[in-house]
């Protein structure tokens, strides 16, 4: 298992904060049987949010991947999450 971090934007930063339920429940919505999606954190802020995910995987490599496609899905289809970006994914 791995741990990833991941960084969103929300281009232009906004003084209200989307709630960190609205935020998860739009990434959990996105996983995929056979994304070895085991756990998500996550923390919003004025200027997006960053997070942290478990992932199951061969490697850390294949890891980052997993996550770095699940966020894209996530900012590509969630509702909640329209005109954010994706800034980073790291091992963490």
């Amino acid at each position: 298992m791995y741990l990833i971090a991941f960084n969103f934007s929300q281009p232009p930063p906004r003084e209200e904060l989307l709630p960190e339920r609205a935020l998860l429940g739009a990434l959990w919505s996105m996983t995929q049987p056979g994304d070895g999606i085991e756990h998500i954190r996550v923390h919003p802020s004025r200027a997006g949010a960053r997070g942290v995910v478990f992932c199951l995987a061969q490697d850390g490599g294949q890891a980052a991947t997993r996550v770095r496609a699940l966020c894209e899905r996530a900012l590509r289809e969630a509702p909640a999450l329209h005109g954010w970006l994706l800034s980073s994914v790291d091992r963490a």
